[in-house]
């Protein structure tokens, strides 16, 4: 007996099928099944067939069937080592974010986002993770000997690092950028401009773009530079303002001001204004990120370019390639960045 409708009452339609499409097409269910994926050794006339056929009926792939056949459970994780509060105050979240759910959805996949933000929280992470739970994991803002990294370090989980793994830059995959020459051409860039001592709000040490980012900073300083000139920071707006105060009660005639990272160089900025100094004419400062923060200041802040987009997609092309076993040892990229000049210096 037919199923009904349950809101007209009329028979259901049969969702249609492989060989439904095959059928129409006058083709075998094999190259229905290769054009789906992809089209390889299908001619081109065969190809056009098969999607005519598909688009008048309607047919679409039942991924949850396919995953399930392929031993496979169409979820991918996103794991950020962070605490919530810095989570939703950091711009550059919601964009890896969307990035990673728009790819995903294109090959029926979904994005778990969850966060370590302690031990407890690892653990219970490090389980899930490795017991099927997910096809893969993309990771964010670890910190150098990430527990976490550690307990998966024995797992085959397919598993890309977003930024350099300190402490395990050879176990993971990874994605980056060049981080020290990013912050040394910042870095010599206010030297440029600035005619006096210019300081640094760096990252949280413990993380590979905070040291970077710092020492990419010390070289270009050379024998100018000082630590005093230093305040490290946490990625957060209010320890760019408490970095940029510090430095500022030590280095009074401070004239530029290299803050790694966009967020924290708004909160630095208002500390600036704050004790009374012009920017640029007083105090020349540059961010890091390239973020919608970088535009919500006045003036606008110049800063480097972090290529979040490609980040995303290149460590979503690699997880896939691991998963798929086209690839089976660590791949590494490290991407460029450029200055952006706007306002502030």
């Amino acid at each position: 007996m037919a199923s009904l409708d349950q809101r007209t009452g009329a028979p259901a339609r049969r969702r249609p099928t492989i060989e439904d499409v095959a059928r129409l097409a006058g083709v075998s269910r094999g190259t229905v099944s290769r054009v789906l994926n992809g089209g390889r050794n299908v001619r081109p006339a065969v190809l056009d067939t098969v999607n005519a056929a598909i688009d008048a009926l309607g047919y679409s792939v039942n991924q949850a069937a396919r995953n399930l056949a392929r031993g496979g459970t169409g979820s991918i994780a996103f794991v950020i080592s962070e605490r919530e509060e810095r989570l939703f105050e950091d711009p550059n979240f919601g964009l890896f974010v969307r990035v990673f759910s728009r790819q995903l959805r294109k090959n029926g996949c979904h994005l778990l986002m969850t966060m370590a933000q302690d031990e407890e929280e690892e653990n219970f992470l490090g389980d899930y993770l490795t017991t099927g739970h997910v096809d893969g994991a993309l990771l964010a803002l670890t910190h150098e000997r990430e527990p976490l990294l550690g307990r998966l370090l024995s797992n085959r989980l397919p598993l890309v690092v977003l930024g350099k793994p300190l402490g395990f830059e050879d176990a993971f995959s990874w994605v980056a950028i060049d981080d020290e020459k990013a912050a040394y051409t910042v870095a010599s860039y206010l030297a440029g401009k600035t005619g006096g001592p210019i300081g640094t709000v760096t990252g949280p040490m413990h993380t590979s773009s905070g040291r970077e980012r710092f020492e990419g900073y010390r070289r270009a300083l050379g024998d100018q530079f000082r630590p005093g000139l230093v305040a490290e920071g946490d990625w957060s707006l209010q320890s760019g303002r408490r970095g940029a105060e510090e430095l500022l009660s030590r280095n009074p005639q401070l004239r530029g001001l290299f803050v790694a990272s966009d967020l924290m160089a708004v909160g630095a900025i208002g500390a600036l204004r704050d004790a009374g100094r012009r920017i640029p004419e007083d105090v020349a400062v540059v961010g890091f990120d390239n973020s919608a923060a970088a535009t919500m200041v006045e003036p606008a802040l110049t800063t480097m370019r972090n290529p979040i987009e490609q980040t995303a997609l290149e460590a979503l092309q690699i997880l896939d390639d691991l998963i798929t076993g086209r690839v089976r040892q660590p791949v590494h990229v490290l991407l460029s960045s450029e200055l952006v000049e706007r306002g502030s210096a």
